[in-house]
C-alpha cells in the first residue's frame, strides 16, 4: 500500500507539473545541490538504522536551504532583478525548485522506510 501512495503522490506531482510544462520543474545543479545535502546529513547523523530517515530528514532541510540561499542570492544582486518581471519570475521559480526536491525526496524514503 506503500507503493501505491507513493505513486499516487508523485503522479498527482508530475500531473500538475505537465498542466504547465515539465520542463519548468527539472534543474540539475538545483537536484544535486538538495542530493549532496542530503547525504551529507546522512553521513554527519551516522545511525546505521535510519539510513533512509536521515537522508529524507536532509534532503527537506536542503531543501529549504536552497530557497534561502536563492533569495540570497536574488536580492542582493542590485541590478540583476528588481524592476524586471520577465527576470523575477524565472529567478523565483528556480529558487523555489529545491524546496520540491526535498519534499519529493523525503515522500520517497518515507515509502521505503518500514514502520
Amino acid at each position: 500500500m506503500k507503493f501505491l501512495g507513493l505513486a499516487i503522490c508523485l503522479g498527482t506531482l508530475v500531473g500538475a507539473a505537465a498542466t504547465v510544462g515539465i520542463h519548468l520543474y527539472f534543474d540539475v545543479f538545483h537536484i544535486l545541490f538538495v542530493l549532496g545535502g542530503a547525504i551529507g546529513f546522512l553521513v554527519m547523523k551516522n545511525k546505521t538504522e535510519n539510513h533512509l530517515q536521515n537522508f529524507g530528514q536532509g534532503a527537506v532541510y536542503f531543501g529549504w536551504l536552497g530557497i534561502v540561499l536563492g533569495l540570497i542570492a536574488i536580492t542582493g544582486t542590485p541590478s540583476f532583478i528588481w524592476g524586471d518581471v520577465e527576470k523575477m519570475g524565472p529567478a523565483l521559480a528556480l529558487t523555489m525548485q529545491t524546496v520540491l526536491y526535498g519534499y519529493t525526496l523525503k515522500l520517497v524514503t518515507i515509502a521505503l522506510t518500514e514502520d
